[in-house]
């Protein structure tokens, strides 16, 4: 469920008032700053995700600040993970600075006194992980966190994009034993981008394997159509031995051979159930999922749903 909150209906002399007490409600106490007078115009919206929280928001720039007195106030039992989506913000803690362009992901210790803003909007999804659940995974720097930016063009930050999109793609799916623990794979590529624990190096790596898993099965699922997708070629784009990627397949319940196969034939069920499909032939939506040959794909279909494509097509 999203909770959706904007300024949208609030009285123009109050919404920035109205922001910042929205913000202390559903992101971190802030003291937020602004020069023009104009109304202001901002929205949150805000989901649970097992123990992680995902909070968007798209508001006007301005200044914004963590001071001592805010986190005195309001002390956050979580560590975020922060994802520029549009425009770049610059943030400042402790005398370090970066900024964030499109596509990067900082990440950082909210009760250590910090500033950010931007030149024009702000646009970022935030996720804020229990201060529990990561503080083992890291390697101690006298009880902080230091802020990290993991720019797009580093695989770290790859990595942890894909394990959060597929978070949101498939949480609402999961058990919640297996939400916890992809919740748990989460803390560990973050502890490992800003500095694991000695102790937690294997864990860490064996996290690192499984979103990159993630990752060449998205892959899989977007080009499944292309019939010259084959692991060779997977393998070579993600710069991988044949022999890691099927190895990196072991971590599933399924070889890339049975996923590739699987993930057409779940794409030609739905064609063959979509009334926008009843004017193509069985066997060509069969060539269009990226089968070979229709005696391949009739088997296939059968075998995993137990009737012929023309059988299901007319349920």
């Amino acid at each position: 469920m999203v909770m959706e909150w904007s300024t949208e209906n609030a009285p123009p002399a109050q919404r920035f008032d109205l922001w910042r007490e929205a913000c202390r409600q559903h992101v971190y106490a802030l003291t937020p700053q602004r020069r023009t007078r104009t109304p202001f115009q901002g929205a949150i919206a805000r989901r649970q995700l097992g123990s992680l929280d995902v909070t968007d928001i798209v508001c006007e720039g301005h200044l914004v600040q963590r001071r001592d007195q805010d986190i005195g106030e309001r002390p956050s039992d979580t560590y975020y993970v922060y994802l520029q989506r549009r425009g770049r913000a610059w943030f400042e803690q402790k005398g370090q600075r970066c900024v964030a362009e499109p596509g990067d992901i900082v990440i950082a210790d909210p009760n250590i006194a910090f500033s950010t803003g931007t030149d024009g909007p702000f646009d970022f999804r935030l996720w804020r992980i229990d201060r529990a659940s990561l503080q083992p995974w890291l390697a101690p720097h006298h009880g902080e966190l230091p802020m990290r930016r993991i720019g797009r063009e580093l695989p770290a930050r790859s990595l942890i994009a894909s394990w959060l999109d597929a978070l949101l793609r498939h949480h609402a799916g999961l058990s919640p034993d297996a939400l916890a623990l992809a919740c748990g794979t989460l803390s560990a590529l973050v502890a490992e981008a800003a500095g694991p624990a000695a102790s937690t190096r294997e864990p860490a790596r064996l996290a690192r394997r499984r979103a990159l898993l993630q990752r060449v099965m998205r892959d899989v699922e977007l080009r499944c159509s292309d019939m010259a997708l084959t692991p060779e070629r997977v393998a070579t784009e993600f710069g991988l031995s044949l022999r890691a990627l099927h190895q990196l397949f072991e971590l599933s319940d399924h070889s890339f051979h049975e996923f590739l196969t699987r993930t057409r034939l779940a794409r030609a069920h739905a064609l063959l159930r979509d009334p926008g499909s009843r004017h193509v032939g069985t066997a060509e939506i069969g060539f269009a999922v990226g089968f070979r040959e229709t005696s391949t794909f009739y088997r296939r279909f059968r075998q995993q749903y137990g009737d012929t494509p023309g059988a299901v097509r007319k349920r």
